[in-house]
């Protein structure tokens, strides 16, 4: 079992930042409040082997910077996604061991 929250905390955690630097979107309802996000984002989930239980997530970083929810061979997970020439973060959609 998983909790989204502790994995959003440990995934912004990588780019140095926490709950108060983004928006969230989540089941199609905007979220900006701290307090708020940690409640919606408090689910327990089996992430083993499977379908993308919870791909209807987005944190908001920047006008041109934001982190999705996907699914690569059966294993949910984040992925930051950047435009290439504006956003200070660089584009993280790859997959390991592919060409």
């Amino acid at each position: 079992m998983m909790n989204l929250l502790e994995e959003t905390l440990s995934e912004l955690k990588k780019y140095g930042l926490n709950l108060s630097d983004v928006k969230v979107i989540f089941k199609g309802q905007f979220f900006q409040n701290e307090s708020e996000i940690k409640k919606v984002l408090s689910i327990e989930y089996d992430n083993s082997w499977g379908l993308l239980q919870h791909g209807d997530i987005q944190l908001i970083v920047d006008d041109y910077t934001w982190i999705e929810r996907t699914s690569y061979d059966g294993r949910e997970k984040y992925i930051l996604k950047a435009h290439p020439l504006l956003s200070t973060y660089e584009n993280q959609e790859h997959h390991p061991g592919s060409i």
